[in-house]
């Protein structure tokens, strides 16, 4: 894999953001992401750039009550317990995530800026990353379900350093949302002790 592909990796893995969901994926799909082909996701009105060269989503089931799920998400200076890859991942901007709230992280070693562009408690986050001549815009729905809740994440990238390569930038997209909801899945079944059926 080159560095590039690395990189990108990393960013997939690192970028988070909510959305409510407007077409919820099949729960089959879970384990699977995939260049997104339907209606968008949206968090109070912010989509992803439906006109990016690389689009993917993933979704996941995820066994657990909705309040452990959105404080994985959304304690910022806590993603390091379980998103190691990421850190150091700290919170800017004092109080709870809203509009206009800053934060860093560290994708293979490099310093990223996000702002967040909306929220909606327990239901969706959105917000931009952008590096190294990418725009980055991820979305995170949370949605209960029988049996547990829906997440999913929406993230698109435009760019030259994307459009250079939009095959292996959308399986680098494709396979960072896979693991990140995956994670996020492990995590909080594991913490609410629930039973997990692990990553596929």
């Amino acid at each position: 894999m080159t560095s590039r592909h690395k990189l990108m990796q990393g960013m997939a893995v690192a970028a988070v953001a909510t959305a409510t969901t407007l077409s919820a994926p099949s729960v089959a799909a879970a384990h699977q992401a995939q260049p997104v082909t339907e209606t968008y996701q949206e968090c109070r009105g912010v989509t992803v750039d439906k006109k990016a060269p690389v689009v993917s989503r993933a979704s996941v089931l995820i066994k657990a009550p909705l309040t452990t799920v959105w404080k994985l998400h959304t304690d910022i200076d806590a993603w390091a317990t379980w998103i190691p890859e990421i850190t150091p991942a700290r919170k800017k901007t004092p109080g709870p995530l809203r509009p206009g709230s800053v934060f860093e992280w560290s994708p293979q070693n490099m310093k990223v800026t996000s702002t967040v562009a909306s929220v909606q408690r327990m239901r969706c986050t959105a917000w931009a990353a952008p590096v190294n001549g990418i725009d980055g815009v991820h979305l995170f729905t949370f949605k209960p379900v029988r049996g547990g809740v829906l997440a999913t994440t929406e993230e698109s990238w435009a760019g030259h350093p994307v459009e250079a390569d939009i095959p292996g930038n959308q399986a680098a997209l494709d396979a960072g949302l896979n693991d990140w909801v995956n994670r996020l899945k492990s995590t909080a079944e594991t913490k609410s002790g629930c039973a997990s059926h692990g990553r596929k």
